[in-house]
């Protein structure tokens, strides 16, 4: 038995960040928009925002958001009596605005939740996402990565309440992505496609969604890497972000982000050079266990073997610039006994092999 559900409305295509006004009058009257002085600056994001009469404006949103970002954010929507958000920009303002909405009907900051163990409960603000990266698939997804820097914590949340209630994927907002975030979103948005897939949790509609999420990105990310302003790539790797975000938002994710997250928390690493740097080891560990299932997943993403796909996975990351050893990195081997402790996230559970402290510490001695 299996479900597959995805409350969010989604709308893809060039063009459709335009339509932005007449899409969310239906939602509500005084909207907030949500984005950061990074983003705010592109020319295509500040036409956006143009078309929207909003009640105001929040750009304080980390890039790694905080929930202090969030308590925030909520406070802003309260005291605008605002009915809507509109979170214009990467995973981190997406992630901002879906539990800022979560919050902002009540009294409570987001620490009750996000490390204080409550479910949250009651209907969100309406929230729309326009992602400007193509990666995270946060405009689909019940997830929200926050850092509660007085815990030392950086950790996901999940609630039903997290899912947008709108989500628009314009491929030409995407275009002013630099090098490195698009190398960064892009294998975030393989790692997405891949856990999806192996997941103990996965499911066949789920697992469509991520054999043709991983193939655009095989496809299309070295070319998004070299030539930021290729219309066909942006498209396609948008595309991708999107079916990945699909494909493992009932599934969730396994090793490869539990593994992510000490890096990010400890060596300042981007979510998606994290999951990058430890997915070819999980593709190797996990392989045994799939029953054929990896290998369908090479060749369809036009590999013969699982050796060359994992060939492939190492050669993104070097078109991408991103770290693939432990120097590449700066990280010390003296700091790897800490970083296998905090790899035993509870989204561990979700792998197909039981990973074990002698598994992490072959794979940072392969990385060394």
């Amino acid at each position: 038995m299996w479900e597959f559900k995805l409350p969010t409305q989604v709308v893809f295509g060039e063009g459709t960040a335009g339509t932005i006004a007449e899409r969310i009058a239906p939602l509500g009257e005084r909207c907030l928009v949500v984005s950061d002085e990074v983003v705010s600056g592109v020319p295509a994001v500040t036409e956006t925002i143009a078309a929207l009469d909003a009640a105001g404006r929040f750009n304080d949103v980390e890039s790694n958001p905080t929930v202090a970002n969030v308590n925030a954010l909520a406070a802003v929507a309260r005291n605008l009596r605002a009915d809507v958000l509109v979170a214009i920009g990467g995973g981190s303002v997406i992630d901002c605005a879906k539990a800022a909405a979560a919050i902002a009907p009540g009294k409570d900051n987001i620490e009750r939740y996000h490390t204080g163990g409550a479910q949250l409960e009651g209907l969100p603000l309406p929230l729309v996402a326009v992602p400007t990266t193509a990666g995270t698939g946060s405009e689909v997804t019940p997830f929200a990565v926050l850092d509660d820097q007085a815990q030392g914590v950086k950790a996901p949340m999940a609630g039903p309440q997290l899912y947008p209630t709108l989500g628009i994927a314009d491929p030409l907002l995407t275009h002013s992505m630099p090098k490195s975030v698009t190398a960064c979103t892009g294998m975030d948005a393989l790692a997405h496609a891949i856990e999806g897939y192996w997941s103990v949790n996965h499911q066949p509609i789920c697992d469509l969604l991520a054999l043709d999420a991983a193939r655009l990105v095989f496809r299309n990310l070295p070319t998004a890497c070299r030539e930021p302003d290729n219309a066909e790539a942006r498209h396609d790797m948008c595309l991708a972000a999107l079916l990945a975000g699909m494909a493992f938002q009932l599934p969730k994710n396994a090793m490869v982000h539990a593994c992510s997250y000490p890096l990010s928390n400890r060596f300042h690493m981007p979510h998606g050079a994290a999951c990058a740097f430890v997915l070819e080891f999980a593709i190797r560990l996990n392989t045994p266990a799939m029953g054929g299932r990896i290998e369908a997943f090479a060749r369809h993403c036009g590999f013969d073997t699982v050796d060359a796909m994992v060939a492939g996975v190492r050669k993104l990351k070097e078109a991408g610039g991103l770290p693939c050893t432990l120097p590449d990195a700066g990280i010390p081997v003296d700091a790897v006994d800490t970083l296998i402790e905090e790899s035993f996230h509870p989204v561990t559970k979700n792998n197909p092999v039981e990973v074990t402290v002698d598994d992490l510490r072959r794979m940072y001695e392969e990385l060394a």
